[in-house]
């Protein structure tokens, strides 16, 4: 559809749909031994508990051919674009976690007040100012980790914050009345 190669694109997600549905075409093969007129697409719905827009269900309740049917309706494709497509549905009831509210103290730091032999790395550590869910942020954990238990004097990557660009700032207001 937008002509890029695969891979090359980002995460597209439907903002109006009802499931909040994403969907992104990866580098190609994806599998090893994948034959070339096989294309793999991942995504996702965060709220997969609501009524889809063109399937009168539940993400959850939807099995693979009407999770297609969905996809197809946002994409405003007709389903036959999906005809032979296999769709497995999977649930990953965790993997909005680390998004919740929380507070400072609700994890612990990658390497606990005077632990000497003890560190915790993924996603699950306190790294202020950072990112969770991202591969940097579990990097930058162990290599926190790592670098402190084992006094390495090294410099860990600097976290960029946006947060407090102006020219980041100044887009998302614009973004948010557009």
């Amino acid at each position: 559809m937008s002509g890029n190669k695969a891979g090359t694109g980002g995460l597209v997600t439907f903002k109006d749909s009802s499931w909040l549905m994403s969907v992104v075409l990866y580098n190609q093969p994806h599998f090893i031994g994948q034959p070339d007129d096989v294309f793999i697409l991942w995504g996702y719905a965060l709220y997969g508990n609501r009524v889809g827009d063109f399937v009168p269900k539940t993400m959850i309740e939807c099995n693979g051919q009407e999770i297609l049917t969905e996809l197809a309706g946002h994409l405003n494709f007709d389903d036959s674009v999906f005809e032979g497509a296999i769709c497995v549905p999977c649930r990953m009831p965790y993997i909005t976690s680390m998004f919740m509210p929380r507070a400072t103290s609700d994890r612990p730091k990658p390497v606990p007040t005077s632990s000497k032999n003890l560190a915790f790395v993924g996603q699950f550590v306190e790294i202020p100012d950072d990112v969770v869910f991202t591969v940097e942020y579990s990097v930058r954990a162990a290599q926190t980790a790592v670098y402190q238990l084992l006094n390495i004097d090294r410099e860990i990557p600097k976290i960029t914050k946006h947060d407090k660009s102006p020219k980041v700032l100044l887009d998302s207001v614009i973004k948010s009345f557009a």
